[in-house]
């Protein structure tokens, strides 16, 4: 009777044992979110500078090449120099140098620098004044334009090679724009044939030739 007795105390009281272990479990744990800043970079990328395409690299001593770098954006032009005006209309070629070379070489008989200088300056000129083509023009066109450069019909002159020196100041006028002449300077002949030559008006004399103003429109 009494072991009866207990069995019924314990099922009595079982009820109560999964309540109280229920209430004893173990809460959730509370997973809290938390956001992180972005990192921010140290310093931000620099930005890709576009070339100039009116300037080119320049092969000159430093001093100079800094010099040029100094009249504009430095960064973007350090080391270039600027192009002429005719060089952004055109590609200057080498046989173009050496055609604008041949054209001075003779013209101005080979007598001093300033004077072949101040020949390839005339043919700079012309093909940047309106008034032969129109528009700008390249070096073979105002060099065989009919009427103007004499030499380009003596015998063997395509199959002249020009002096080095010459060439290279061809490629300072064309290229780089360094003109010894004002741009409306676009005449010019011998010094035997005065200075009323054409009824031009006079600019100077240059080794043994007259140079002449003109019109550029």
């Amino acid at each position: 009777m009494k072991r009866l007795l207990a069995v019924w105390l314990c099922l009595c009281l079982l009820p109560f044992s999964f309540a109280a272990a229920e209430e004893q479990e173990t809460p959730e744990p509370v997973i809290e979110t938390v956001t992180l800043a972005p990192e921010e970079p140290d310093e931000a990328p620099p930005v890709p500078v576009p070339p100039d395409p009116n300037w080119i690299l320049a092969s000159d001593e430093p001093e100079t090449v800094e010099a040029f770098a100094q009249t504009a954006a430095a960064e973007r032009h350090r080391g270039m120099r600027p192009l002429s005006r005719y060089a952004r209309a055109f590609t200057v070629t080498e046989a173009d140098l050496k055609l604008a070379a041949r054209v001075a070489y003779l013209e101005a008989g080979g007598r001093s620098e300033r004077a072949y200088r101040a020949v390839l300056c005339v043919l700079y000129n012309r093909c940047a004044a309106k008034r032969f083509g129109g528009k700008i023009t390249d070096i073979s066109t105002e060099a065989y334009r009919k009427g103007q450069f004499s030499v380009v019909h003596h015998k063997g002159f395509r199959t002249l090679e020009p002096p080095e020196k010459i060439v290279e100041a061809a490629r300072d006028v064309f290229v780089y724009g360094n003109l010894d002449l004002p741009e409306n300077v676009l005449f010019f002949c011998a010094s035997k044939l005065g200075k009323n030559w054409g009824g031009h008006r006079f600019y100077k004399d240059i080794g043994g030739n007259l140079f002449f103003y003109g019109n550029v429109d």
